[in-house]
């Protein structure tokens, strides 16, 4: 597969892939980028999302160490600091 450059800083848009191609792409950057000794950091929309990616890339890049953030959101009348 040929991989786009990434430039830091600059913004790079795809279409959105069907199925899990999403995962296997994001996979095979992030594994380019580790054997280049850069971290690679994904955001994405919602939980959801971010669960099945790291399911996906797990199965994808069994070889990279993966890890899932929660989603800590705080509503501005919550009554409690983040």
């Amino acid at each position: 597969m040929d991989l786009p450059k990434l430039t830091p800083g600059k913004r790079f848009t795809l279409p959105h892939p069907g199925g899990s191609a999403d995962a296997l792409l994001l996979a095979q950057l992030a594994a380019r980028d580790k054997a280049a000794g850069r971290l690679t950091a994904i955001i994405t929309s919602d939980a959801n999302d971010a669960q099945r990616l790291i399911e996906e890339m797990a199965f994808f890049a069994p070889e990279l160490r993966c890890a899932l953030f929660p989603d800590w959101e705080t509503l501005p009348y919550d009554t409690f600091s983040p």
